[in-house]
């Protein structure tokens, strides 16, 4: 039985290196200043075209990534789908506290609003990326239909 896990473990370490291969890509165009939705597996921003803005407490504040309300393109859509992201990594992932605050920047890295007015996915550096996968290498992950990694469901 312990040989399963080290392959699950094994296998999701594995998963986590091909996710960020996969995202690490280059961005060639130059901001102008206004929102531009990454593509990918985010949902479009409703502010597309235009700059990031504030965002205020209500329905439709943010429900995660709340370090940038005072400037984002993101609104709860996007911020609702990182936090049932990092809930699950925790949930059944069995991720450990530093994996899920480095996931968890990861999912708000869109909200930047130096990141969401740059056309493409977000770049990842290579330090963050080492240090995601040392803190995330014995949590378990899995992809959905739509290519969203996550914890286990």
């Amino acid at each position: 039985m312990r040989s399963d896990d080290a392959t699950m473990r094994s296998a999701g370490a594995q998963l986590l290196l091909l996710l960020f291969n996969l995202l690490i890509t280059y961005s060639t165009g130059k901001s102008n200043g206004v929102c531009v939705s990454p593509g990918g597996r985010f949902p479009k921003f409703s502010f597309e075209g235009k700059p990031p803005r504030k965002v205020t407490k209500g329905p439709r504040d943010l429900t995660l990534c709340r370090v940038f309300r005072k400037s984002t393109c993101c609104d709860v859509v996007h911020t609702h789908l990182a936090l049932l992201s990092v809930r699950r990594l925790g949930s059944v992932g069995e991720a450990n506290q530093e994996c899920m605050d480095l996931w968890e920047l990861l999912e708000c890295s869109i909200c930047d609003p130096h990141v969401g007015v740059q056309p493409g996915l977000p770049l990842i550096c290579a330090s963050l990326c080492d240090k995601v996968f040392n803190a995330c290498s014995d949590a378990y992950f899995s992809m959905d239909a739509r290519s969203q990694v996550g914890g286990l469901s």
